[in-house]
């Protein structure tokens, strides 16, 4: 299957080395694999918050017959690799080119659909019950700069005055107050709602309950192919076929360019990397007068997001590997332990217990792409920017409304709607992402 980056980063039959799969204490259900022919009406294709929220509001809310199969284990994908953050917007691009192009009622709807997808997570984990470690109650932006305050600032007021979100704007003293004083930070604005969560014990709690109503979850069934015959479809899992009346693609940033001709092209998968360091003393967390949990973003433009964990373990986040390798994943990991222990110079003498690496998906449209395929029963919901935690559940959701009415029509903003228009040259999206960080690493200096 055709990939971008290394092969390392796709061997979907390899264990996670990430702190939430090594941690984990919640019952897992042990889903079997695609081992003979099957028929449904709807196959989704992901195990990840798209494909299992969108399986579960079919099943449960319209009666649907669903399959759900995921190349690795439940749990294995970007979902359940991520930091659990739920923050806003998914979207690269600023509230002000957001207006120039969609215009103001727009992107209105649009802030109000990315309010929904927030409040619809912690829905579901309250609904379900889901015991996900959910900790803070908003979002915190920090200047990394002096130059950098009067930007957010300005943010601050337009997601209050415009869109009715809750900000708070804080001083560099203020903010070493009530979160931290390390050394990039010159002032923060702090945004509701926003939280976080464990993300691998908020994804199997979903799949539990998708499996309760009726889905029918296979886990370690890579998909090979997709056949269209007659008005149904073949899809070629571990040398059986599923066939089915529609298809859910709700891959993201896994997506390969081999199994939908209409949908290849249209990502560019990034490469998230995170560390999680040694349980911190409290003498170690009170040297940086860390004090909040709630979610932290370093608006440096190629930001940095961190927090602290409930253990007192603190966890790091970053972009920047192109190459995918096991070899570039610990180089990586040791250039993040650097810019953490920059940041935070107090914790130069912690170790690093986990590091890994997971693909968010990016649009040429800079926002989410929801929809059907034209003149085909295909859905699709990919793109999110790097803020799966918030959308990607209601996405799902969203999604299974659609296949159910039979209509072209969502009633959310434009910018989620649609494909996103194929990436030039598509071979060169590596090349492109390169040049876009290098261009970022200057304008950070």
């Amino acid at each position: 299957m055709a990939s971008l980056y290394h092969k390392d980063i796709y061997k979907f039959e390899e264990p996670i080395n990430s702190y939430w799969e090594t941690t984990i204490n919640t019952k897992k259900n042990e889903y079997k694999e695609v081992n003979k022919n099957i028929q449904t009406n709807i196959v989704v294709i992901g195990g990840g918050y798209t494909g299992i929220s969108c399986a579960l509001s079919l099943a449960k809310n319209f009666n649907e017959d669903v399959v759900l199969v995921e190349a690795g284990h439940i749990g294995w994908g970007s979902s359940a690799r991520n930091a659990g953050f739920c923050c806003i917007p998914p979207t690269k691009m600023s509230v002000k080119k957001i207006f120039k192009k969609y215009g103001k009622e727009e992107t209105k709807k649009f802030f109000k659909n990315t309010i929904d997808g927030s409040n619809f997570t912690k829905d579901l984990i309250s609904e379900y019950k889901i015991n996900c470690d959910l900790t803070g109650d908003c979002n915190y932006e920090v200047a990394p700069h002096p130059s950098y305050f009067e930007s957010i600032k300005k943010e601050a007021e337009v997601y209050k005055n415009e869109f009715g979100i809750e900000t708070e704007v804080f001083s560099q003293q203020e903010f070493n107050q009530i979160g931290h004083g390390g050394q990039e930070q010159f002032g923060a604005f702090s945004y509701k709602p926003g939280f976080a969560i464990n993300p691998l014990k908020f994804l199997l709690g979903l799949a539990n309950k998708a499996n309760e109503n009726g889905v029918k979850i296979y886990q370690k069934s890579n998909v090979i192919k997709i056949e269209k015959n007659s008005e149904k479809f073949s899809v070629i899992v571990n040398e059986n076929i599923i066939t089915a009346n529609k298809i859910v693609m709700a891959t993201n940033g896994f997506y390969k360019d081999d199994l939908l001709p209409n949908l290849n092209d249209r990502i560019l998968p990034v490469i998230s990397n995170i560390i999680i360091t040694r349980p911190l003393t409290n003498e170690e967390v009170k040297s940086h007068n860390y004090v909040t949990h709630s979610p932290v973003l370093n608006t440096r433009n190629l930001l940095f997001y961190y927090r602290l964990l409930k253990d007192n373990r603190f966890l790091f986040g970053a972009r920047g590997d192109l190459i995918g390798s096991e070899q570039s994943s610990i180089h990586k990991s040791r250039i993040m332990e650097n810019q953490m222990k920059k940041v935070f110079p107090n914790w130069k003498d912690v170790e690093i217990d986990f590091h890994w690496r997971g693909l968010v998906a990016v649009t040429t449209k800079l926002s989410p792409s929801l929809g059907k395929l034209e003149n085909d029963e295909i859905y699709y919901s990919f793109g999110y920017q790097a803020n799966g935690v918030n959308t990607a559940p209601w996405s799902g959701n969203e999604l299974a409304k659609l296949i159910v009415s039979n209509s072209k029509e969502m009633n959310i903003s434009k910018l989620y709607q649609g494909l996103s228009m194929k990436f030039p040259f598509p071979k060169l999206r590596l090349f492109y992402l390169k040049l876009y960080l290098m261009y970022y690493s200057l304008m950070d200096k």
